[in-house]
């Protein structure tokens, strides 16, 4: 059995959300009456930015649709659209393509939906086309505004693999803008994009940990690698590249409600983001989403404060920079194992784990034997995240 990433669906729940939401949106009923009646009372307007060159008015929170799947999955998303969420993003790797089937059981019961989002995908195979056809057919659309495709290592030959990729995809009419996803070397990414292709991508998704730390983790390599980080992103932005924010803790301050959720998007915000990506799998969530107040771009003291204590209390959280796997001599790709480590341990997503676990196709029993007890990973980690015994432990789970 597939493990769910959702929690249970009470009749409150489907009442509630059934019977709220925009009216603004003017959406008709359902044609098949499965996923409920079009909403009558008038939903709270999410500000919106301009997504870079895209020009597109992003709502300042979007969607990750990560964690729903099946017909509840579908009621949550359209909750969330009808309270004025426009921008999407899912992938045929979440929930083991239940995030897809949901995502497309909303356009297909209602396509106007499809026309209120901007919506994203990302992206594994540049080289096969079908990736992409077989997501658009789960969809029920002809095309998306955009694809992100991994680009996690600053590998020059990666640039002209992707490029081929999406200018076929544009010419074809399945995607309207460019773009990638990073939740590797960013810096190194980055860096190689704005020498090698600073005008080509419209839109980047980007792990967003080093944009911002708490003073527990404000070491000098970390600070650096921060530093660097906030003028890559500038750097991004002045080219007009548009930016999708992830992998931020916004799941967990989501989970913690509106008072520390708010103070974190607008921190996020601030740092450079064009709109904060998080995942949203109940209707107490979606309700939330009624409480924030993202008018004024300013943290207030208090809201300062509570990011602060927020980020001391994830100090020990991966940055996601990749030095780890820059220093490792047998070669492992140990941010990846400690990005998997965060799936299995903190957010308790083992099937979601064993899944990106298998695609980077390595036999756990010789991952274990490859790894000795060196400790060049953890001599160079900006907050002491990574080990041997880290790298160990992720193996043991696949064994």
């Amino acid at each position: 059995m597939s493990e769910r990433m959702n929690e249970p669906c009470s009749r409150r729940e489907f009442l509630r959300t059934t019977t709220r939401g925009a009216a603004a949106m003017s959406f008709g009923a359902f044609a098949s009456g499965a996923l409920g009646a079009p909403t009558t009372q008038p939903a709270p307007a999410l500000p919106a930015g301009v997504l870079g060159r895209t020009k597109y008015p992003a709502t300042l929170i979007s969607y990750g649709a990560i964690r729903i799947e099946d017909q509840r999955g579908s009621r949550i998303l359209k909750a969330a659209i009808d309270r004025g969420v426009n921008l999407v993003h899912t992938s045929a790797s979440y929930v083991g393509g239940g995030s897809v089937r949901a995502v497309g059981g909303l356009f297909k019961a209602d396509k106007r939906y499809r026309d209120k989002v901007f919506l994203c995908l990302k992206s594994y195979h540049p080289d096969r086309e079908s990736e992409i056809d077989d997501m658009l057919r789960d969809l029920g659309t002809d095309h998306v505004d955009v694809v992100l495709t991994e680009f996690h290592k600053a590998t020059p030959d990666r640039i002209g693999i992707l490029q081929a990729q999406q200018d076929s995809l544009k010419k074809k009419g399945k995607v309207r803008h460019t773009g990638f996803v990073c939740h590797g070397d960013m810096n190194g990414v980055i860096e190689l994009i704005l020498e090698k292709a600073p005008d080509y991508f419209d839109v980047a998704l980007i792990a967003m940990r080093l944009a911002s730390l708490s003073d527990e983790r404000k070491g000098d390599r970390a600070d650096a690698e921060s530093q660097r980080f906030l003028k890559n992103l500038q750097a991004l932005r002045k080219q007009g590249v548009g930016i999708l924010s992830m992998k931020s803790g916004a799941k967990d301050a989501v989970e913690k409600g509106a008072a520390v959720f708010q103070p974190h998007a607008k921190a996020v915000l601030e740092a450079g983001a064009d709109s904060v990506l998080t995942s949203i799998n109940t209707f107490d969530q979606v309700e939330m989403l009624d409480k924030l107040d993202l008018k004024s771009p300013h943290l207030s003291p208090a809201e300062r404060k509570a990011v602060a204590d927020f980020q001391d209390s994830s100090a020990s959280a991966c940055l996601m920079c990749a030095t780890c796997t820059k220093a490792c001599p047998q070669s492992l790709p140990v941010n990846d194992l400690m990005r998997i480590r965060l799936y299995h341990d903190t957010y308790g997503w083992h099937d979601h784990a064993r899944r990106e676990f298998a695609r980077l196709g390595l036999d756990a029993a010789a991952l274990a034997r490859a790894c000795g007890d060196c400790a060049a990973c953890a001599d160079v980690c900006p907050v002491g995240h990574v080990s041997a015994q880290a790298v160990h432990r992720v193996a043991s789970y696949f064994v």
